[in-house]
């Protein structure tokens, strides 16, 4: 019987092989990867505290500015009335709405025929009341003189010495001195003369028109000042000082802004109203400007008004914006955040003025700080130092 030959089973070296293989194949290539693998990043220590910038300020004076605006008003604004009536018979080159008159110009001419008459008429009878004032006292001579010739004694009567005839001639010649006043007075109504220097703001006469006595004629107004009333409040009042200035006597300068075109105009505060407006409760300044329309300044134009007031002295000019609630301010101590409490005499929009609470020492903080707590630690940015912006290994592109 034939055997059949049996096969050599493989040796544990050669069963391994394929494993010694694949773990030396997995070394070299860990080997590999690891020669070109990027090193991590490596991400610094975050310095510890919130970063600010600081200022410190010093002392300094300041003379207080008091804002407040109004319009453009003639301080002499009158209605031009005919004090006798007539027909309109010449008017100025002036007379016209707009037009700029002097001082004793005439404006309206009214027709004087009828008045020159009255004239005439009035001296006429002047000269018969005189002419019989005469006669009288003629009269009354020679009663004295009759008396004494026949030797009567005695003191004569005054019917005796024509007395009564006599003073009703003089009443007579009085009353008719009077009329020729009151007709020339009235001749030289006739001719309507400008009571200043002034405008014309409105006219309701022309020529040839017939006007009544008291008609009007026209709206003029002075052009040799003008008001400007300025709304104030009891602080700016305060400010100013106005409650012991008299200021008829002492103007305080104003200094105004044409809002339309820019120009700058001076002005000086000549009075303070007496009452406070009922509806707004405040009170009111009057400031003056000479000349206005020969600075290019028209009636009813708006005014910034800049008022000097009180002077301050040895303040700290802090900028609104490094100013917390309640007049309190940051600064930074030792890493530290510390809150101080100040006093603050004058603010305007752009700085608060503090007169105690701080020194110029103190490092106020001028970085913006949402919720600002005492005691937070902070530091101090350099000139060289850049805001902090976030590492993130994700924004890194991978070096080939």
């Amino acid at each position: 019987m034939q055997q059949i030959p049996q096969k050599n089973k493989p040796s544990l070296i050669k069963r391994l092989m394929p494993f010694v293989m694949i773990l030396v194949i997995f070394i070299v290539l860990m080997m590999v990867m690891s020669m070109f693998k990027k090193p991590p990043a490596i991400i610094p220590d975050r310095p510890v505290g919130f970063l600010v910038e600081t200022e410190t300020l010093s002392r300094g004076d300041l003379n207080v500015l008091v804002h407040s605006q109004g319009a453009v008003k003639a301080k002499r604004e009158i209605a031009l009335m005919a004090e006798i009536s007539g027909k309109v018979k010449d008017l100025n080159a002036a007379f016209v709405v707009g037009g700029q008159f002097k001082k004793g110009d005439v404006l309206v001419s009214i027709d004087e025929a009828d008045y020159q008459v009255a004239v005439q008429r009035a001296k006429a009878n002047l000269a018969s009341a005189q002419a019989n004032l005469d006669l009288e006292q003629a009269k009354s001579d020679q009663a004295a003189k009759d008396w004494q010739s026949f030797g009567k004694k005695g003191q004569p009567s005054d019917l005796v010495l024509n007395i009564p005839q006599l003073n009703g001639a003089k009443a007579s010649v009085k009353a008719a001195l009077a009329d020729v006043a009151k007709a020339e007075r009235d001749l030289s109504k006739t001719q309507v003369l400008a009571p200043f220097d002034g405008t014309v703001l409105s006219k309701y006469v022309d020529l040839g028109q017939y006007v009544n006595m008291a008609g009007q004629l026209a709206t003029i107004a002075s052009t040799q000042v003008a008001e400007v009333r300025l709304p104030l409040t009891g602080k700016d009042i305060k400010k100013l000082q106005l409650a012991g200035i008299d200021l008829s006597q002492t103007p305080m300068p104003v200094h105004f802004t044409n809002s339309s075109s820019g120009e700058l105009i001076e002005g000086e505060l000549k009075r303070l109203e007496s009452a406070k407006d009922s509806k707004t409760l405040l009170n009111y300044a009057v400031a003056e400007i000479k000349e206005p329309l020969a600075q290019g300044l028209y009636f009813n134009a708006f005014l910034s008004a800049e008022i000097e007031g009180e002077s301050l002295h040895d303040v700290f000019a802090v900028p609104s914006a490094w100013m917390m609630a309640n007049d309190q301010v940051a600064v930074y101590r030792e890493g530290k955040l510390d809150i101080l409490n100040l006093k603050v005499s004058h603010k305007t929009d752009d700085y608060f003025y503090v007169t105690s609470g701080l020194n110029e020492q103190n490092q106020i903080i001028t970085t913006p700080i949402q919720a600002p707590e005492v005691g937070m630690t902070l530091r101090l940015k350099s000139k060289s130092e850049v805001p902090e912006t976030p590492v993130s290994t994700e924004d890194q592109e991978p070096q080939s």
